[in-house]
């Protein structure tokens, strides 16, 4: 029975599918964000870079072994067999990879970045070992020479007749089994550096929905609606005025990443009615003001301040125009607010 030997090759398998696994679970989160801020674009483009990464991640991860598994027959990349008696040549040499660090570090850090352009490029070599086959070449780089001996030991002492050369030819294309450490590979971690800040950031914002003004109870923003309307008898139809409805989502304490809360919002009945004459719409305005308890110039009158938001806009302008808000409630109380707002304009003789 033959024996595997398992050779470490790079921790950058598992970082890299780490980074996929964290990008698919932000990209759930922030694909939450988009549900929460329906009128900004933030979440749509932080979703979207969680996807690139993960994808980008994930591509590599199916790259780059963690190790090389040395058999009798041959060496075991992934799920590729490099066969002893295929191999036609070795080739040995090193590579700086202060090319990926400057790369990283400069745009990250400029202090760093300088630091690492006045170090000596060999203190950044990686030993390198390229197989030749027919079928190509497949390149592999250590930071450390163990990995690197072992796996030449291995394949000289199943190819003896095999020397290795020194010096890599680099018009030679091949199959990296492991990061090149290149200037493009820095500038792709500091991207993914940027990604994780604001990726990180911007879902921790998300944890904070509130709103500058909490949701009133509906029973409070009821309870003042009702009493207002028990005061507003005997008034005569108004045909021809109806009752419009708008609604204002609420501002968030976190409003310039978050938008106003679709959760929250203030609902607003609008009772216009431009072809009222305007001895009757001031004397109609004249009454709600006295019914409802406000003085006879005043225009925005809160009907509960004690417990509730819910306020009447009568403002000074020709024809009739009232306007009643309910204040901050939580949206999945509208419909019922909504009745007892058209009890309201009912009562003030809207749609009759």
């Amino acid at each position: 029975m033959s024996q595997t030997r398992r050779v470490r090759l790079s921790t950058a398998a598992p970082l890299v599918w780490g980074v996929a696994g964290v990008a698919a679970v932000l990209a759930v989160w922030h694909g939450f964000g988009i549900l929460v801020t329906p009128e900004r674009t933030f979440f749509w483009f932080m979703t979207f870079a969680d996807l690139v990464v993960a994808a980008i991640a994930f591509w590599l991860g199916r790259q780059w072994p963690r190790y090389a598994d040395i058999e009798s027959g041959g060496i075991v990349l992934l799920r590729q067999r490099i066969r002893f008696e295929a191999i036609t040549e070795i080739r040995l040499g090193d590579v700086s990879a202060k090319p990926f660090w400057l790369a990283f570090w400069l745009p990250t850090s400029l202090v760093v970045g300088l630091i690492v352009a006045f170090t000596s490029a060999s203190s950044y070599n990686r030993e390198v070992v390229e197989f030749a086959t027919e079928n190509g070449r497949a390149r592999l780089r250590w930071r450390r020479a163990s990995g690197h001996d072992e796996l030449v030991q291995a394949v000289r002492a199943a190819r003896p007749d095999l020397e290795p050369r020194y010096g890599l030819d680099g018009n030679s294309p091949a199959r990296d089994f492991s990061p090149r450490m290149s200037v493009g590979g820095g500038l792709l971690c500091a991207g993914l550096l940027l990604w994780g800040f604001f990726a990180g950031w911007s879902g921790l914002q998300l944890l904070d929905r509130s709103t500058v003004d909490e949701p009133v109870p509906v029973a409070a923003t009821s309870s003042a609606l009702r009493s207002a309307t028990s005061h507003l008898t005997g008034y005569e139809p108004l045909p021809g005025v109806r009752a419009e409805y708008y609604s204002w989502p609420c501002a968030r304490n976190n409003d310039l990443l978050l938008g106003p809360s679709p959760d929250v919002v203030d609902l607003h009945l609008k009772v216009v009615g431009r072809d009222v004459p305007p001895a009757t719409a001031d004397a109609i305005e004249a009454r709600i003001r006295q019914d409802i308890g406000m003085d006879p110039d005043q225009y925005l009158f809160t009907l509960d301040r004690r417990t509730s938001d819910v306020a009447v806009d009568i403002p000074l302008v020709s024809g009739l125009h009232v306007e009643v808000f309910t204040g901050c409630v939580a949206s999945a109380d509208l419909p019922g607010l909504q009745r007892q707002l058209d009890e309201f304009a009912a009562a003030i003789g809207a749609g009759r």
